[in-house]
């Protein structure tokens, strides 16, 4: 008799993970924020400048929100390097980006990280259909530096690696929302 159960072998690889976890724990986050991008992927080019100044004033403000100590933080070099890009496309455009405070406390370099490093995707994905029909020359710069595959793979490991529970989940999911609201809050003060 063949039964078409999963093994527990199957299951267990199945088994929720802090990976998985953290992605529905900040979904309600995460979908506002989709929703207050919204203006910008129905009329791009008119939202253009105040995109970016969203992206600016948010990243700078995670930049400043890492621990003294951001040993573990993945995306450190990359986030230096999209708020230099988010700059010179607005000194491009003419536009000047009201800075936003850091949070109230350090964040974790894994919900940094989560938030960077998973806004890479986003971008990418709107790059492809924001400007498909563009010039390399004509995207902004901070378009262009796309997903980085390899950092993304070592942070779900790393993700993987932690309880889903735990004590050390709990305050990943707790300032990877308040890096979202960092990002809410950016988008409101670029209005």
């Amino acid at each position: 008799m063949t039964t078409t159960a999963p093994s527990a072998a199957r299951l267990a690889d199945c088994a929720p993970n802090f990976r998985h976890a953290i992605r529905r724990d900040t979904k309600t986050e995460h979908e506002a924020l989709e929703a207050q991008f919204a203006p910008f992927m129905a009329a791009p080019e008119r939202h253009l400048s105040w995109f970016l100044a969203t992206q600016y004033a948010a990243l700078g403000a995670l930049l400043a929100s890492r621990p003294a100590e951001a040993e573990g933080l993945l995306s450190g070099l990359l986030l230096t390097e999209l708020v230099g890009r988010l700059r010179f496309d607005l000194e491009n455009r003419g536009v000047i980006a009201p800075a936003l405070d850091r949070a109230a406390e350090s964040l974790d370099t894994v919900a940094i990280d989560y938030l960077v490093l998973g806004s890479r995707l986003g971008t990418e994905t709107m790059r492809r259909q924001l400007f498909a029909d563009h010039q390399r020359e004509a995207i902004p710069q901070y378009f262009l530096i796309g997903t980085m595959p390899e950092l993304w793979q070592r942070h779900c490991a790393e993700l993987n690696t932690i309880e889903a529970g735990s004590p050390r989940a709990a305050k990943i999911i707790q300032d990877t929302k308040a890096g979202f609201a960092i990002f809410a809050r950016a988008a409101l003060t670029q209005a």
